[in-house]
């Protein structure tokens, strides 16, 4: 029942990034997307890939879009 959430969640968010028109939302939203994907990998059981993905896709890639937009 988690993975259908999760799932329904990741592509909602993913409908909303490649509909948007503002780049700081798609950017905001796309950290989501890769927390929602972290949660994935973790109810996976793999908590290594969960870790890297939370720390490179959420946290990295999100500040340094961030930087590129200002």
């Amino acid at each position: 029942m988690i993975d259908i959430l999760l799932l329904a969640f990741m592509a909602i968010t993913a409908i909303f990034v490649v509909r948007s028109r503002d780049l700081l939302v798609v950017v905001m939203v796309f950290g989501a997307y890769s927390l929602l994907s972290a949660g994935m990998f973790l109810v996976m059981d793999a908590a290594d890939v969960a870790f890297t993905e939370a720390a490179v896709g959420a946290g990295v890639s999100t500040i340094l879009m961030l930087m590129a937009l200002s």
